[in-house]
C-alpha cells in the first residue's frame, strides 16, 4: 500500500484509484470492511482533484472515516444490492468523466470546443456545456456511460446505438431539444445538442412551488405537442418525468433525453440494471412499462404526461389508491381532473394518442 500522494497524478492513476475506492466502498457496505488508512488516503486525493470537483458525491465530503461511511450507507439502504446500486450511481459519474477526458477523441474535440462545466450527471452518462471556439455558441454534449457500448468485442450494441440514434435527427419541434451531431469520444458515444438555459420542472417546483391550474395547462399544451410530434416520427420517450422537461420564461419548454427511451430494451436493459443504473422505474412510468420494460406503446408516455401534470398541481407524484382525491381540495376544476384521470387510467382506458389528449387541452 502506498501512503503518499502520487507526485504526478495522471488520468490512468486517478482511474485506478477510483476503481480501488469504489471496490473498497462496496466491500465495506456489504460487511467485508475497508482499511481506514486507505479510505482516508484515496478520499483525500479525490477531494483534491480539480477534475472531480463538481462530481464528488456529498457522502464523500461528509464521511471522513469508514465509520461515518458505514452509518451513511446503512441508513440509505438495508440491503446489499441496494447499497451496490447507490454506490454505482454515486461513483460511476467520476469514473466516466475521467475515462472520457483521458481519450484521444476528447483532445480532438477540444480543438473546436471549450468545456465550460458539467450540467448533468446520472447512470446513463454525463452532460457537459461546451462553447464553440469560433462561433462563440454554447452546446450541450451528452457523453454516454460505458454500458452503452461495452456489450462485447464485436461492438454490436455500439453500432445499434448509432443506427437507432438516426431517428433523433428527425425531431424538429420548438419544444424538443434539437440534436445536431453524434459520434465517439474515447470510444464512447456522444450526442451534441442545443443548450437550453433553463431549469427542469423539479427545480421549478422546488424554487417556485406548485403551479396554478392555468399555468399548468399552458405547460402541458407545449409538452404534449412535443410528444405528439415524437410519436408521429415513431419515437416513444419511455422516460418522461419532471427532470426531463426544461422550462424558462416566457413559457418556453424543452423535452430532453429522447435518446434513452429508444435504446432501453433486451440485453442492454439487463446490463444497465447490473451496473446500478435505473432504467424503467419510479412514479412517472406507467405500471405496464415497469412490468415490461420492452413495451413500446404511446399510451405509456401519456400516463407519464398525466403524472407530470398532477405533480405540477400538487407538488407530489401520484401515489396511493386515492391520490386523485387530493385535487378537489386544491380548487382544481372537474374538467382538469377528468383529463388527468384519463391519462392515468389503466392501459386500455387511457387516451389512445397525444392528438386526442391535445384536442381536450385545446378546449380549456
Amino acid at each position: 500500500m502506498n501512503n503518499t500522494l502520487p507526485s504526478v497524478l495522471t488520468d490512468d492513476n486517478l482511474l485506478i484509484l477510483l476503481e480501488t475506492f469504489k471496490n473498497g466502498l462496496v466491500s465495506h457496505a456489504t460487511g467485508k470492511g475497508f482499511e481506514e488508512e486507505e479510505y482516508q488516503r484515496i478520499r483525500k486525493i479525490i477531494l483534491a482533484s480539480p477534475k472531480l470537483e463538481k462530481l464528488v458525491p456529498r457522502f464523500l465530503r461528509t464521511c471522513r472515516t469508514t465509520s461515518d461511511f458505514w452509518q451513511w450507507i446503512k441508513n440509505e439502504s438495508p440491503s446489499y444490492d441496494g447499497r451496490r446500486q447507490i454506490l454505482a450511481d454515486q461513483v460511476n459519474p467520476m469514473l466516466d468523466a475521467i475515462e472520457y477526458e483521458s481519450g484521444e477523441g476528447a483532445l480532438e474535440f477540444s480543438k473546436n470546443y471549450e468545456k465550460q462545466n458539467i450540467i448533468g450527471t446520472g447512470g446513463f452518462g454525463v452532460v457537459y456545456k461546451y462553447e464553440h471556439r469560433l462561433l462563440k455558441m454554447p452546446f450541450a454534449v451528452k457523453v454516454f456511460a460505458p454500458a452503452f457500448y461495452d456489450g462485447g468485442t464485436d461492438q454490436r450494441e455500439l453500432e445499434r446505438f448509432f443506427q437507432e440514434s438516426r431517428i433523433l435527427f428527425k425531431l424538429n419541434h420548438p419544444n424538443i431539444i434539437r440534436i445536431y451531431d453524434a459520434g465517439l469520444i474515447s470510444n464512447r458515444p456522444f450526442i451534441r445538442m442545443e443548450y437550453f438555459d433553463g431549469k427542469n420542472l423539479n427545480e421549478v417546483l422546488t424554487e417556485f412551488g406548485t403551479q396554478s391550474e392555468e399555468k399548468s395547462i399552458v405547460a402541458l399544451k407545449h409538452i404534449v405537442s412535443a410528444i405528439a410530434h415524437a410519436h408521429e416520427n415513431g419515437i416513444i420517450h419511455r422516460d418522461l418525468k419532471p427532470s426531463n422537461i426544461m422550462a424558462a420564461k416566457p413559457n418556453q419548454f424543452r423535452v430532453i433525453d429522447f435518446g434513452l427511451g429508444i435504446f432501453i430494451e433486451n440485453e442492454l436493459h439487463s446490463r444497465l440494471t447490473k451496473t446500478g443504473a435505473q432504467t424503467i422505474s419510479g412514479y412517472y412510468n406507467a405500471p405496464e412499462l415497469v412490468a415490461n420494460p420492452k413495451l413500446i406503446d404511446k399510451r405509456s408516455d401519456i400516463y407519464s404526461l398525466g403524472a407530470i401534470w398532477y405533480t405540477l398541481l400538487t407538488g407530489q407524484p401520484p401515489a396511493g389508491s386515492d391520490f386523485m382525491s387530493t385535487l378537489r381540495p386544491l380548487g382544481i376544476s372537474e374538467k382538469t381532473i377528468a383529463v388527468i384521470k384519463k391519462c392515468l387510467n389503466p392501459f386500455e382506458m387511457r387516451y389512445m394518442d397525444c392528438k386526442e389528449l391535445l384536442a381536450d387541452l385545446e378546449t380549456f
